[in-house]
């Protein structure tokens, strides 16, 4: 719903970067979260070249980094938080 909402707002012209920043920082952080349980529940199996789950989890970690890593994001998300506050 978060990424939807942000969407939505992106076709509208008023997104915020704090805006883009949550919705990529929660998919980003939910992603990495699911594809860990994966390799836990397959086991060394889950690391293996031929399966897909070594291959959601190496692109997990790269969606963590791309676009700004997830640290960047919180700044973002911070930086329009506290804005309003330091005027």
């Amino acid at each position: 719903m978060l990424t939807l909402h942000t969407a939505w707002k992106m076709d509208q012209g008023s997104m915020t970067d704090g805006e883009a920043g949550m919705a990529k920082l929660f998919a980003s952080e939910v992603l990495g979260k699911v594809a860990d349980e994966a390799v836990q529940i397959f086991g060394g199996m889950g690391l293996m070249d031929e399966g897909p789950v070594e291959r959601i989890w190496r692109n997990a970690r790269i969606e963590r980094i791309w676009e700004g890593t997830s640290e960047i994001q919180r700044h973002i998300i911070a930086r329009e938080l506290l804005r309003p506050l330091l005027r």
